[in-house]
C-alpha cells in the first residue's frame, strides 16, 4: 500500500514538472501582413508573409535563441531577407542566417517583442 502511495506521489510530481515546462512555450501573434505562423518547437517559428513585408510579436518565458523561417506561402521561401527590425533589447541579438532565416535571443520575461521583416525581392 505504501508503495502505491509513493508511486502516485511520484507520478503527480512528474505531472507538475511537465506542466511547468509547458509554460516555456514560444508564442507568436500576427500584427500586419502575416497569413500564418507555425510554432515548429519552443525555439523555432515558420512565418508566412505573402507581401514580403510583415510585422509580428514573439515571446517566451525562457531565455532562448529563437530561429525564424520566413515564407511567402506554404511552398515558397523568402529569397533574400533585406532587413529585420526588432523593438527592444533583443534587436541587438538579431543575426540573418540565410536567405529566409534569422535568429534572435529573447530574454524570457514573457514580454512580446515586435519584429518587422522585409524581403529584398518582395511583391
Amino acid at each position: 500500500m505504501k508503495l502505491i502511495v509513493k508511486m502516485i506521489v511520484l507520478v503527480s510530481a512528474l505531472g507538475s514538472l511537465t506542466a511547468c515546462s509547458d509554460n516555456d512555450q514560444l508564442a507568436a501573434t500576427p500584427i500586419k501582413n502575416v497569413q500564418n505562423i507555425d510554432v515548429v518547437n519552443n525555439q523555432a517559428l515558420d512565418v508566412q508573409c505573402d507581401t514580403g513585408i510583415c510585422q509580428f510579436e514573439i515571446s517566451t518565458s525562457s531565455h532562448d535563441e529563437i530561429t525564424v523561417n520566413m515564407f511567402y506561402d506554404a511552398k515558397r521561401a523568402f529569397e533574400k531577407i533585406e532587413g529585420v527590425s526588432v523593438t527592444g533589447p533583443s534587436g541587438a541579438t538579431v543575426r540573418i542566417e540565410g536567405n529566409n532565416q534569422f535568429t534572435l535571443i529573447l530574454s524570457g520575461d514573457d514580454e512580446p517583442t515586435k519584429v518587422q521583416v522585409i524581403d529584398y525581392y518582395r511583391n
